[in-house]
């Protein structure tokens, strides 16, 4: 069986991960990548659709610039499904002029039903500050009254003291790595992990920064944006590069800076193993409070500057085993903070 003909046998059969569909797919040329493509939208099989793209993105872009192609991916976004954010960053250099809005459109909806998901409800958490009561009160604080009567011998509104519960204030820097590419896995949870943050800190002030060989500031503190124009900034942002923590750190601290609370925070989002910029941990001073969440990686030495880095920062270390975890650590430092 030639290698063709065993490629359209396992794409007919499914159930299969990216990593067979690309092995089998090496050597072909466009033509051929073009067909198998086109057979894995008409078995509606995803992975075979990742997996053709890494061996030839020029292709499976214009294979899923057609109208059947649209369609699956319109189909999948509908679901939350993420094979449609992910697509877009492997392939958006190469969608027609036609495809590529709709594609991002997609790609936008997805991001957004997934990180809404993530959120859920109660997220903020919620703070208890004693007032004097009013007749609206519900929730009192028997001990410190009871004080105020045994003082005064009386009782007033202003010494009936009530307790209100309001939403904490949450003001910080979410700090994503993106070098390397992992063929757009890293850019869609760092969309959903601002997505997220856009979400939890609508309210409050917050800045994105993501990095690579330089940092990117994706929204300034100062900026008022809504999630959807967020997101679109990341679907817009580029790729790969080196590990440059320490200018991202630098940056950071400078958009700190601009925020007038006390309680502010980041949160660095890498593997640790940077490979520009020097070493990042003279710069954590700059940072009020640094949460790491450890990425998954080869280097040893990058576990130890993330916990290093926590340390300084006074913060806290999550070592995440997938980048699928990613949102939901997030979500765990926000409600905790």
């Amino acid at each position: 069986m030639d290698k063709e003909t065993q490629l359209k046998a396992e794409i007919i059969r499914g159930r299969r991960n990216s990593k067979i569909y690309t092995d089998l797919s090496k050597g072909m040329n466009y033509h051929q990548i073009k067909r198998m493509t086109e057979l894995a939208l008409d078995m509606d099989n995803m992975p075979a659709v990742k997996g053709l793209a890494v061996s030839n993105q020029f292709a499976v872009a214009e294979a899923l610039s057609s109208r059947e192609g649209l369609k699956m991916i319109g189909r999948r976004a509908s679901t939350g499904d993420t094979s449609a954010p992910e697509l877009f960053f492997m392939l958006r250099g190469n969608l027609s002029e036609q495809a590529r809005p709709i594609f991002k459109r997609l790609a936008r909806q997805t991001i957004l039903k997934v990180s809404r998901g993530i959120v859920g409800k109660g997220l903020r958490g919620s703070t208890m500050v004693r007032v004097p009561a009013t007749p609206e009160s519900e929730e009192f604080d028997l001990d410190i009254t009871i004080e105020n009567y045994l003082e005064k011998g009386y009782l007033t509104y202003e010494d009936i003291i009530a307790i209100e519960r309001r939403e904490k204030s949450k003001n910080g820097v979410l700090i994503f790595d993106t070098s390397g590419s992992l063929y757009g896995k890293r850019f869609v949870t760092a969309a959903l992990a601002v997505a997220v943050l856009a979400y939890q800190l609508a309210h409050d002030d917050y800045s994105v920064i993501l990095f690579n060989t330089k940092p990117y500031v994706i929204k300034h503190v100062e900026e008022k944006l809504t999630a959807e124009e967020v997101i679109d900034r990341i679907l817009d942002s580029e790729s790969a590069g080196y590990t440059n923590i320490s200018e991202a750190l630098q940056v950071a601290g400078t958009e700190l800076k601009k925020m007038k609370t006390r309680q502010k925070f980041a949160i660095l989002v890498t593997d640790g193993a940077f490979n520009r910029g020097g070493d990042p941990r003279k710069y954590v001073q700059q940072i009020p409070v640094l949460h790491v969440l450890g990425l998954p990686s080869k280097h040893e030495w990058g576990e130890r500057v993330c916990k290093d880095l926590t340390r300084l920062g006074r913060g806290r270390y999550i070592q995440v085993q997938t980048y699928q975890h990613i949102p939901q650590a997030i979500v765990k430092l926000l409600r905790d903070t």
